[in-house]
């Protein structure tokens, strides 16, 4: 029996827990081309989307490609109970969603 479900995936330790989140929004811009809205340029613009994970701990952001701001971030860090503290890899994590990237032109 094959179970071909994100969810069995990554319970199995061979996906991730944003492999569900679309890569395209379907809003579009005036010119057609889709795009997000970022509110530091008050425009439609191109995304980049990144989403690292390292020992169990999975990353996702989505940065503007103009001028760099964080669109959309998100950590998913599993834990056996609530009283277990994060690890420094989800704290460094956490701090990785909230940078700015930088643009090169």
């Amino acid at each position: 029996m094959h179970i071909i479900s994100d969810g069995y995936r990554f319970r199995r330790g061979t996906g991730s827990p944003f492999d569900s989140i679309q890569t395209i929004d379907m809003a579009v811009a005036r010119d057609g081309v889709p795009c997000k809205w970022c509110p530091t340029c008050q425009q439609g613009v191109d995304t980049k989307i990144e989403k690292p994970n390292q020992a169990q701990v999975f990353g996702f952001k989505e940065t503007c490609k103009r001028c760099g701001a964080v669109l959309m971030s998100a950590v998913y860090y599993h834990v056996q109970t609530i009283t277990e503290q994060p690890t420094q890899l989800v704290q460094d994590a956490l701090l990785w969603t909230s940078e700015t990237e930088k643009i090169t032109k």
